[in-house]
Formats: C-alpha cells, structure tokens, sequence
C-alpha cells in the first residue's frame, strides 16, 4: 500500500512540476515577446532593452536553480512567478513612458 502511494505521489509531483514549468516557459515566452515588440515598435530604448533583458536572464537562472535538483517546489515557484510578475510591470511601465528609441533621452 505504501509503495502505490509513493508512486502515485511521485507521478503527481511530475505531472505538477511538468506543469508548473510549463507555466513559466510560457510565461518567459511572451514577456521576451513584448520586449522584442517594444523594440521594433520604438516604445523601448536600447538602454531599456537591455535592462529588461538582463532581468529576463536572471529569471531563467532562478529557474534553472530550482530545476537542477529535477524538481521545482511550490516555494521555488511562487519565486519564480514573483520575479515573473515585476518583469511584466517593468515591461510595462518602460513601454508605456515617454521615453522613445530614437530619442535623445537615453
């Protein structure tokens, strides 16, 4: 009985984990799209770029942190998904001031 349990838990913690991470990657995904898209529509500078990118990669290597033991914990998640949520401020907030590419304003 203890040894169905055991599985079942380990199966379960796969299929959560293959989900969470799932979650993130996608996540990851689509806020490097919105920076890519600001920079072609000029909303971001190439100084703001680089910032959000640079915070983009520190994401992944807290990812890639809770990864490397095969198993991202719940707490290593909500991190993660933290750090996800002030990038897309960022993302946002550089996207949206009146700083534009091309401008002087650097």
């Amino acid at each position: 009985m203890s040894r169905t349990f055991v599985i079942a838990a380990s199966v379960l913690a796969a299929m959560t984990t293959g989900a969470l991470a799932d979650k993130i990657d996608q996540r990851e995904a689509n806020q490097s799209a919105r920076i890519e898209q600001g920079r072609r529509s000029g909303e971001l500078t190439r100084h703001e770029v680089s910032i959000l990118k640079a915070e983009q990669s520190r994401i992944e290597s807290m990812e890639a942190r809770a990864r490397a033991d095969g198993v991202v914990t719940r707490r290593e998640a909500k991190a993660i998904e933290q750090a996800q949520d002030a990038a897309s401020r960022h993302i946002y907030r550089e996207s949206h001031d009146s700083e534009r590419a091309g401008s002087r304003r650097n």
